[in-house]
């Protein structure tokens, strides 16, 4: 199980690294990025990825050593007329679905919170994965 050590975001590191793997995918954007990207300018199909959030687990020693499950959004980015939007989806999940990533994971797909969006020029298509991972809280 991944040990959250110094950074809550760790996780992220490993994530990029793998989808930066996934054919035809041009860019992967961290969430601290994305308040810099205007929509008509953005490379596409790019990967947006996010924290979602996490669940821990009602426990009595949730305050010293937590297991906690964190849910992170993988979002592709297509134009809209981007007819290879089913093949990326499958991409990603391959690239995600069940892999230990550097120390994290397995990754497991679970369902997404957010529904697709549309806009004048992009589909964005959100898919969620979760990992279980340790940290230790105050002695």
């Amino acid at each position: 199980m991944f040990e959250i050590t110094t950074d809550y975001f760790a996780a992220q590191h490993p994530l990029k690294q793998a989808l930066e793997q996934v054919p035809g995918i041009k860019r992967v954007y961290l969430s601290d990025e994305l308040a810099d990207i205007k929509e008509d300018r953005q490379t596409t199909p790019s990967i947006h990825l996010m924290y979602y959030g996490d669940n821990l687990p009602e426990s009595k020693n949730a305050g010293y050593l937590m297991q906690l499950t964190q849910t992170w959004i993988v979002v592709l980015v297509v134009r809209k007329q981007d007819t290879n939007a089913g093949e990326h989806i499958t991409n990603i999940i391959r690239a995600m679905a069940g892999k230990v990533l550097n120390g994290t994971g397995p990754w497991l797909r679970v369902n997404t919170p957010a529904k697709p969006q549309f806009t004048k020029g992009h589909a964005y298509y959100p898919l969620a994965f979760t990992c279980q991972m340790r940290l230790k809280g105050a002695l």
